[in-house]
């Protein structure tokens, strides 16, 4: 089992581009047949030894709140509707405190192994990568000739795409505090709605190879941003009485 004993869950964004679904709930509550895409994301945690979970909340916070109940550490983002996940991210610095943790978006759905993986992987930071063909929309990660993290963005071009972040991570604290101070720098020149990876890519060029990526290949998972990602995870994902 691992030492790590801690999660972050950013779940604070509007879910806008789902529409209709996203009117009364956070879409971190979209149900994967009978549980929710958090409830999973909690229930896959805990598999694997970690129960601290903190849960930065914005949008539709008393819901979720009352859904999951006064297990979790639950930390408000005032500023939802004007920050990103890097922002939110920042909020959870109190509930982090010397602690290596996991990090992760609420909107992923994913195979339990690469969950496992990130867990398991050693490195300042890692980053969980799937090796792919990427679209436009993806996340993209660039990497050198030794498979080393480079940047990630989704404006890097697909032909030099190692593949895509799947929004989960793993920090040594050490190494967090190093990004934290990047995060710090960004918010203070009001770059509110920049991606988590624009502090990544900075602390990176400062200390090189101080971020690492573990690959896979061969696991399903699923960022839901669209209802199409909802119907693709209900079919990878839902469990089959």
């Amino acid at each position: 089992m691992s030492s790590v004993k801690k999660a972050v869950i950013v779940a604070a964004g509007l879910g806008s581009r789902l529409g209709s679904l996203t009117e009364s709930i956070p879409k971190c509550l979209l149900k994967i047949g009978e549980e929710s895409i958090i409830e999973r994301s909690i229930r896959l945690l805990k598999k694997q030894g970690i129960e601290d979970i903190g849960i930065v909340v914005g949008y539709k916070k008393e819901v979720l709140q009352q859904h999951l109940g006064d297990q979790y550490t639950y930390i408000f983002n005032p500023f939802y509707r004007e920050t990103n996940n890097m922002g939110s991210l920042w909020f959870a610095k109190d509930f982090i405190g010397n602690s290596d943790f996991i990090y992760s978006h609420a909107d992923v759905v994913y195979d339990e192994r690469i969950l496992e993986m990130t867990v398991k992987a050693e490195g300042k930071i890692v980053l969980t990568v799937e090796e792919k063909q990427c679209d436009e929309e993806a996340m993209k990660v660039r990497v050198d000739e030794n498979l080393s993290f480079r940047e990630s963005s989704k404006d890097i071009p697909l032909n030099e795409s190692f593949g895509e972040w799947t929004g989960l991570a793993k920090f040594e604290n050490e190494s967090w505090k190093k990004y934290l101070e990047e995060v710090e720098s960004l918010l203070y020149n009001r770059e509110f709605q920049v991606y988590d990876t624009k502090a990544m890519n900075q602390l990176n060029s400062k200390y090189r190879d101080i971020i690492e990526i573990v690959s896979f290949k061969d696991f399903k998972w699923v960022e839901v941003d669209f209802e199409n990602d909802l119907r693709n995870a209900i079919e990878y994902f839902e469990v089959k009485e």
